[in-house]
């Protein structure tokens, strides 16, 4: 499993995929979130129609292969495309390739925990209290900062 940033219903969140969620999602972002709709899906055209309910024995080697074909027939079928998808929210994005690029994610994962750490300092900055009139600290050097 690999946490990821995906766009839901209800805006972006971060899950962890594996591509049999990967799947999912993608089948019940095609239809606006509605299991109803994907559960009646009709597309039998789409590689991704016999894995769409998540559930059952499926082979993982065809589940994967599923995935680049549809990456495939999203890019026109051209290869070159697959790997320069601008679709960085959609769930297949991390399972495009057959190597996953662990790297990429690590590292963007690792963007999102500076940037709350970030937030979380700043929040605590803002409700620290000062030092009182009393105290041994000369408050006149920190008017700077």
């Amino acid at each position: 499993m690999m946490k990821t940033v995906i766009l839901e219903k209800d805006g972006h969140r971060m899950v962890n995929l594996n591509r049999r969620k990967a799947i999912r999602y993608r089948c019940l972002d095609c239809f606006c979130w509605s299991y109803v709709g994907v559960r009646r899906c009709t597309f039998t055209k789409c590689p991704l129609h016999p894995f769409r309910s998540g559930r059952g024995k499926q082979d993982a080697l065809v589940r994967s292969n599923a995935i680049r074909a549809y990456c495939l027939q999203c890019a026109n079928s051209q290869t070159h495309e697959v790997g320069k998808c601008p679709a960085k929210n959609c769930p297949l994005y991390i399972f495009r390739s057959r190597k996953i690029k662990r790297r990429y994610y690590d590292y963007r994962l690792k963007v999102l925990i500076q940037h709350e750490k970030r937030l979380h300092r700043r929040r605590f900055f803002e409700l620290m209290d000062r030092p009182k009139e009393g105290s041994s600290l000369n408050t006149d050097s920190y008017k700077g900062l």
